[in-house]
């Protein structure tokens, strides 16, 4: 039984969508041509455990986080990105100095980060972790 013209073209049309999308970084975006050099790293949020116990433990966790990266010292924003939901994240910058500004995606007081200075060196990504605290004690 011969196929209809539209089931022959739309077959490899989604095999082309679904391949493209399995290269996408799932870990953010970043800046497009200086994929040499970046920053990397992951956002996690303590364990929110109100009392830490011996023998109970309370590990930090991933969280996904707004990442603005500035030149360091500007206000001029060079890169955005978003932590995976392992939060984990990858942004392609030229070499030099940045602050990465943290941000609670839910727009929330907590969890809260601090501003991380990170230098980025020919060739490398320079890989940071960046805490998050919920508050909770």
């Amino acid at each position: 039984m011969k196929r209809p013209l539209r089931t022959t073209l739309a077959v490899p049309a989604l095999a082309a969508v679904l391949s493209a999308a399995g290269c996408a970084d799932s870990r953010g975006s970043g800046t497009p041509g200086a994929s040499g050099s970046g920053i990397e790293g992951r956002t996690t949020v303590d364990g929110g455990c109100p009392v830490i116990r011996v023998h109970s433990p309370c590990p930090d966790r991933p969280l996904r986080a707004r990442l603005t990266i500035t030149g360091r010292g500007a206000e001029r924003t060079v890169a955005e990105t978003t932590s995976g939901a392992d939060g984990h994240f990858r942004v392609s910058l030229p070499p030099g100095t940045y602050t990465v500004h943290p941000a609670n995606l839910t727009g929330a007081v907590a969890p809260i980060a601090q501003p991380t200075n990170v230098t980025v060196t020919v060739g490398r990504f320079a890989t940071v972790v960046i805490p998050f605290d919920s508050r909770i004690r």
